[in-house]
């Protein structure tokens, strides 16, 4: 069963590159090889058969602001490939009000940061290195965002209450979603709705995982 997720990598400025006059630019919109605060690393090839079936349909993943893929989007990606260091995206900005906000604030340096949105269609967990290997990923968004979710504050907070044997409450929970996701009110509050903080005798790192990609599957929101 595939899974739907939000992986979140932050970008510095020298990785997007625009050129003035035509709004196009290009980025990474993930790397690989290394193991993120949600323990995933992805491995090399994961992009490579996403990349073909989206050229094969003549499609691309959605460029969209903070993921809202409810609205409209905010540009075009033209070309994607992976190379040695990741996910290397070339996109344009549309002349719209939203996208030439956009526009002006990269080029000024003040918005650096893509976010992936993707399937996971094959992994595998590393017992021995403690994290999970992501072999296969189709990308189905690359949005701008202000901030990458902050996943180490996230499983700090819950990682202190599962130390004293609890959960966080659908409250705490739907703050942290606010307040360290950037989640609206209205998406936090329907992702906690459907959280149930029953705990059992052992809590696992397998329960703070799985309570994780709960918090970054924002998808059906």
């Amino acid at each position: 069963m595939m899974k739907n997720k939000i992986h979140q990598v932050e970008c510095t400025i020298t990785e997007v590159k625009m050129d003035p006059k035509t709004g196009e630019f290009t980025c990474y919109g993930n790397v690989k090889g290394n193991v993120d605060h949600a323990l995933d690393k992805t491995m090399n090839g994961a992009y490579i058969d996403s990349i073909k079936a989206h050229k094969t349909a003549g499609t691309m993943p959605g460029m969209f602001w903070m993921h809202k893929s409810f609205d409209l989007p905010v540009g075009v990606w033209l070309d994607m490939e992976e190379d040695e260091k990741g996910l290397k995206m070339r996109g344009r900005l549309s002349k719209t009000a939203l996208g030439s906000d956009i526009e002006i604030l990269a080029k000024d340096g003040a918005l650096n940061m893509f976010s992936i949105g993707y399937w996971i269609e094959d992994e595998k967990w590393n017992s021995a290195g403690g994290f999970n290997e992501l072999h296969k990923i189709h990308i189905t968004e690359v949005s701008w965002v202000t901030r990458a979710c902050n996943e180490e504050s996230v499983l700090l907070d819950i990682k202190s209450k599962m130390a004293d044997g609890e959960l966080p409450t659908k409250r705490e929970l739907e703050k942290l979603l606010r307040e360290e996701c950037g989640f609206s009110k209205r998406q936090a509050n329907r992702i906690a709705n459907g959280y149930d903080p029953v705990v059992e005798d052992d809590v696992s790192d397998a329960d703070i995982k799985e309570l994780e990609n709960m918090i970054l599957n924002t998808f059906n929101v």
